[in-house]
């Protein structure tokens, strides 16, 4: 099992297919399982009850599972994964994988035998079930994936992708909201002190435990630096601000010459806050005071390259500091921009 990914793992569950898949779906997921009653607690090994027990205190919990053939696939992945349920044509649920574990009879007491009398041998439970149902075929699209593709077996999603999914979904697990926390203990320590910033690469579910209002001051606490680092870097230029007719303010705003940029900063450069960056700034280009010629989304690192892409396909620059302590610039394509112009400035 990798314990040095810096993400988690997609599992994707086919689990709506047939009139016997619904049915395990309805009794395992839907419904969920007593797992301390007697006929399922004797048929569990005494650690794996006690796991259960320590993800599942109530003593009931949902389940799903996959036979032998997709043995390889499981064992690539670990508490806090997270797995989407398709079928039907939908995207119908997604959780947390919780425990894992192998048990032939534990599974034919859950779920009857898949097809030539083979067990879902591989159970896991799963944890903070959120139901999503949507077209299949619209999330794919919006993914960038094969839109026909049914999802026939267990499918895992690694990598950029799976940032983009969890976005797409809406999904934020528990452990990415403890890499989030530590990447912004890294980030405010790195602008703090000037230092590098060091990776966080993998997940502590002990790192770091923040309240809301913690975190949100937090996140402005590392923009404001970053838009601090920003400003001495390019000392020789000017920045000033304005505010929205709702009072949103502006982070940076530049007038020179012909060049009107505003720049939003953002805490982190996961795609979320990349979205949320392109939105304020498509809000602060339409009330800008002189018609804009550039919109810049500054970044305590570099995002992922789909992110990256995201932001040039609206005209929009990229602005990331390197380990150096300088600043880049990935600019957006300049036919691009001049195509945005007519959008930003409110008149599209």
């Amino acid at each position: 099992m990798d314990d040095q990914r810096s993400r988690p793992h997609i599992l994707l569950a086919p689990c709506y297919g047939n009139s016997k898949t619904r049915r395990r779906y309805h009794q395992t997921i839907e419904a969920g399982v007593e797992f301390e009653s007697r006929e399922y607690a004797e048929l569990l090994a005494p650690a794996d009850l006690t796991a259960l027990r320590a993800l599942h205190p109530s003593g009931a919990a949902r389940f799903w599972g996959a036979i032998a053939t997709h043995d390889k696939t499981m064992n690539k992945l670990r508490t806090g994964d997270v797995v989407v349920f398709t079928g039907g044509n939908r995207v119908k649920a997604a959780g947390e994988i919780g425990h894992l574990f192998r048990n032939p009879p534990l599974a034919d007491l859950m779920w009857d035998q898949f097809d030539d009398e083979r067990s879902f041998v591989n159970i896991y439970s799963v944890r903070n079930v959120q139901v999503i149902e949507r077209p299949r075929r619209e999330v794919w699209r919006n993914l960038g994936f094969d839109e026909g593709d049914n999802v026939a077996g267990q499918r895992l999603v690694t990598g950029e992708r799976v940032e983009r999914m969890l976005a797409e979904l809406r999904i934020v697990p528990s452990l990415a909201q403890a890499l989030i926390g530590a990447q912004l203990e890294a980030v405010d320590r790195a602008l703090a002190t000037g230092s590098h910033i060091i990776p966080v690469e993998t997940f502590h579910t002990d790192s770091v435990s923040l309240h809301i209002t913690e975190r949100i001051t937090r996140h402005e606490r590392v923009e404001s630096r970053l838009v601090c680092r920003y400003q001495q870097f390019r000392s020789n230029v000017v920045f000033t601000s304005f505010r929205t007719h709702n009072g949103k303010r502006a982070d940076l705003y530049r007038v020179e010459d012909d060049e009107v940029e505003i720049l939003e900063a953002k805490s982190l450069a996961i795609h979320e806050k990349v979205r949320e960056a392109a939105g304020q700034l498509l809000d602060y280009a339409a009330e800008s005071p002189h018609p804009v010629t550039r919109l810049s989304a500054l970044f305590p690192l570099r995002p992922d390259q789909y992110s990256v892409d995201f932001l040039h396909r609206l005209g929009i620059d990229c602005v990331y500091r390197s380990g150096d302590g300088a600043f880049i610039r990935e600019e957006a394509p300049e036919e691009r921009r001049r195509y945005m112009l007519v959008v930003w400035r409110g008149k599209g």
